[in-house]
């Protein structure tokens, strides 16, 4: 083989292992990269079921406060309504008491 060609083989050689060194750090730069903005995705992602879940929590305390609310004014009312029924019911149970203790 001529000096030449040896010279050139080496040469071609010595760009191949340049090359395959620049792709290997290219490589490096683009898992960099990846795993970079996985981190950010990831963080974002996060932060945003964060937001939803506290958003969540205060939409159900609003509307168990809102149900409870509602279930107190209920039970007023069927209060009310029970005590209605007992004053008219006290006339009748007094006449009934006055009665027994009359008889008696």
């Amino acid at each position: 083989m001529s000096l030449e060609a040896i010279t050139k083989i080496r040469a071609v050689e010595d760009q191949m292992e340049q090359a395959k060194a620049e792709a290997r750090a290219k490589a490096q730069r683009i898992v960099a990269y990846a795993e970079r903005n996985g981190r950010a995705l990831l963080q974002q992602s996060r932060e945003a079921s964060d937001e939803f879940a506290a958003a969540m929590i205060v939409h159900m305390d609003e509307k168990a406060a809102k149900r409870r609310e509602e279930i107190l004014a209920q039970a007023a009312q069927d209060c009310e309504t029970l005590k209605a029924e007992a004053a008219a019911r006290m006339d009748k149970a007094t006449q009934a008491i006055l009665r027994r203790v009359v008889e008696s």
